[in-house]
């Protein structure tokens, strides 16, 4: 995709408004996407004179900015300067809701507040992810709901003087944010530790309720507030991850090994899972190992502990468990 050139498709799951359209010099386009499935992998992209702002609604996601892979959160943002190039990497778009902003990198010499607030989100110094008002999302769906009524000059207006607001409110933000904001409740912190040591066993929500020493509605209410996603949500987006990685990292695998060896009850139960989170099939990700092994011949076996730093797994079907 040229330089500047914004993906303007639009489709049930994916809408975007075109702001130039609608006189708004500095905003150029407001988006918002809800998949409920993983989507192709966002290609690489980059905007010489425009930033992007991104703010997850529902979800963790991850993006890749100048080859740097940024983890953003609900509640947080992220900006990709002017310049940057961006994509979600090699992985599919995950399944979740996002919302974006696209302005014009202002000029710190404006008089213009709107200007000076683009100019600052802009800089190449701070953080690229931090705290973001509750504001903000609520702002920029506001947007959405009074640009999607008949169009008018008032109309314009009013999502005009919106987004400013929302532009203004991140880059108040930003100025506090000394550091990208990672807070995570302590008990869910151990929690999700715990997770990755045991992705090869079957871990049912209840019990992590208990591990963690809360109730089990503020378990998951704090659970979602600081993943954005449910706990089975979570660990199945993990699993398929890690799958993925020793199905790369060793296509001689069998399939059903691996399912079994993350505890789903079937390989066919297991490729329902993976293509839900990674759009492709298991058979896809081992296909294309073999024809990059074909050309290179050094692949290794991934060590277990990759999967499971404390269990190897079973050779055999778990019973129970979210999978």
């Amino acid at each position: 995709m040229p330089i500047n050139e914004i993906d303007s498709t639009a489709t049930g799951e994916r809408q975007i408004v075109d702001l130039a359209d609608r006189g708004m010099d500095t905003l150029v386009a407001l988006g918002r996407y809800r998949y409920l499935r993983a989507h192709s992998p966002l290609p690489s992209r980059c905007h010489d004179s425009l930033l992007v702002l991104l703010l997850p609604i529902w979800a963790v996601f991850t993006f890749e900015v100048d080859r740097v892979a940024h983890q953003v959160s609900p509640g947080q943002a992220l900006r990709v300067p002017a310049g940057r190039t961006y994509r979600t990497g090699s992985t599919a778009q995950q399944r979740g809701e996002l919302a974006w902003l696209i302005v014009r990198a202002g000029r710190p010499e404006s008089r213009d507040p709107v200007d000076q607030a683009t100019a600052l989100l802009s800089a190449p110094s701070g953080p690229s992810v931090w705290a973001a008002s509750d504001r903000v999302p609520a702002g920029l769906q506001r947007a959405f709901e009074v640009l999607i009524e008949e169009p008018s000059w008032i109309n314009n207006a009013l999502a005009h003087h919106i987004l400013s607001a929302a532009v203004l409110e991140l880059s108040a933000s930003l100025c506090e944010a000394g550091k990208p904001q990672t807070w995570t409740h302590r008990d869910i912190a151990r929690i999700l530790e715990w997770i990755e040591d045991h992705l090869a066993e079957p871990i049912d929500a209840a019990d992590l309720a208990t591990m963690s020493g809360l109730s089990t509605s503020h378990f998951y209410q704090v659970f979602r507030a600081t993943t954005g996603t449910s706990p089975k949500d979570y660990l199945l987006r993990r699993k398929t991850d890690r799958a993925r990685e020793w199905l790369a990292a060793e296509p001689g695998v069998s399939i059903t090994s691996v399912a079994y060896a993350f505890g789903f009850s079937s390989s066919q139960h297991f490729a329902r899972v993976f293509r839900r989170y990674q759009h492709e099939a298991p058979s896809s990700i081992r296909a294309q190992k073999e024809i990059s092994a074909g050309r290179t011949d050094t692949l290794s076996r991934p060590d277990r502990a990759q999967i499971s730093r404390s269990s190897a797994g079973p050779a055999s079907p778990h019973p129970g468990g979210l999978p």
